[in-house]
């Protein structure tokens, strides 16, 4: 790439970052009724999904840059490489375990929602009828594509076939989950919820082809109850049913089984050096330390029962230091730390430490 190339993209970046901080910038400080008026508001919502777009996009970079450059470890066999082997092999694992998990709670998902649809589909019917009788034609909801509400029996006749079609695809899948899941109570139970919703099916057919009556109402809100049960209980059913899958348990292998317990012996390492450094730290040689020493083992003191058997107050001692001058240090800390980080977000929004775009070499 020439010269003249990446200083031409070092200036595109640039322009484009300035632009994206002067944007947010001006959306947080300008009024609401301004920012309303110029119709920025609407916008808002978009524009910022397209910077987590962005976002995205630069996490793919990131991934593809982590394979490439492990990856030539790797293949040259270069100093480290087994290293690079096995962050390669833990990531591509993660990545097809986690992308199973996902298409299987997807599945789930679509089989639960299907059920769920019927208590929905009846309570519709129920309000969109009582909408209409009450003359309050903007009220209802369900409509066909050309605009109009199908008729009363046409959709009572929709529903009832739905139901029966999903009744039997359950009872089907029955004896496999019987055998799969592992808790029997659980299907024994959706087992009588299926039951218990075949009634109110029957009860279908003399619902009124016209207009609703209250007990056509009351009918199908009952038919609605027992469905929202049956929808419940198979989705409890599924989701347990799927704790036993082998995707499940490779993930709770990887994730549970190694990332967390590969964390915990880190953190473990860390707390060693943790402890070398507080011994330096503490050892007495002026007046800081032997100040910062004692309030150290005041607070470490009040933690354990011991303390208060030194000095009955050592508790309350021990809540001042980490109430009053602790937390006066702590708030130091993180005021000096904003400043940094508002001079740090001024330098990358107007590109001082994108040095690395250009080409140009600062003497």
């Amino acid at each position: 790439m020439s010269s003249e190339t990446k200083d031409f993209r070092s200036q595109i970046i640039r322009v484009f970052t300035f632009l994206g901080g002067i944007y947010f910038f001006f959306y947080f400080v300008c009024p609401e009724s301004t920012v309303e008026a110029i119709g920025l508001k609407e916008a808002h919502e978009p524009i910022s999904n397209g910077f987590i777009v962005v976002g995205a996009m630069a996490i793919g970079l990131g991934l593809l840059n982590i394979l490439g450059k492990h990856g030539a470890q790797v293949a040259f066999k270069r100093k480290g490489w087994p290293y690079s082997a096995a962050l390669l092999l833990g990531l591509s694992s993660m990545l097809v375990v986690t992308c199973g998990q996902w298409l299987q709670g997807l599945r789930i998902s679509k089989e639960i929602q299907a059920v769920q649809v019927i208590g929905d589909f009846a309570t519709r019917i129920v309000d969109d009828a009582q909408a209409l009788v009450e003359s309050r034609p903007a009220a209802v909801k369900s409509v066909s594509r050309d605009g109009t509400l199908p008729a009363l029996g046409v959709r009572v006749d929709a529903l009832k076939h739905y139901s029966e079609m999903q009744l039997a695809a359950i009872e089907e899948g029955i004896p496999m989950l019987r055998k799969q899941a592992p808790i029997p109570a659980l299907v024994s139970e959706l087992e009588q919820n299926v039951v218990d919703l075949k009634t109110p099916i029957a009860l279908l057919s003399g619902v009124s082809r016209e207009v609703i009556t209250p007990a056509d109402s009351a009918t199908l809100k009952d038919f609605s109850f027992r469905a929202a049960k049956l929808a419940s209980s198979y989705a409890l059913v599924l989701r347990k049913q799927s704790a036993g899958t082998l995707v499940q348990r490779l993930y709770d292998l990887l994730y549970s089984g190694l990332f967390i317990q590969l964390g915990s012996a880190m953190f473990a390492l860390l707390g060693v050096y943790i402890a070398a450094a507080a011994y330096r730290a503490f050892r007495i040689k002026t007046f800081e330390s032997a100040l910062m020493m004692t309030a150290a083992l005041i607070v470490m003191l009040g933690q354990i029962a011991f303390g208060k058997h030194l000095y009955e107050g050592m508790p309350g001692l021990r809540q001042w230091l980490l109430e009053v001058p602790s937390s006066a240090a702590f708030r130091a800390i993180r005021l000096g730390a904003a400043v940094a980080g508002l001079m740090l977000a001024i330098r990358m929004w107007l590109s001082i430490e994108s040095s690395s775009f250009s080409s140009k070499k600062r003497s």
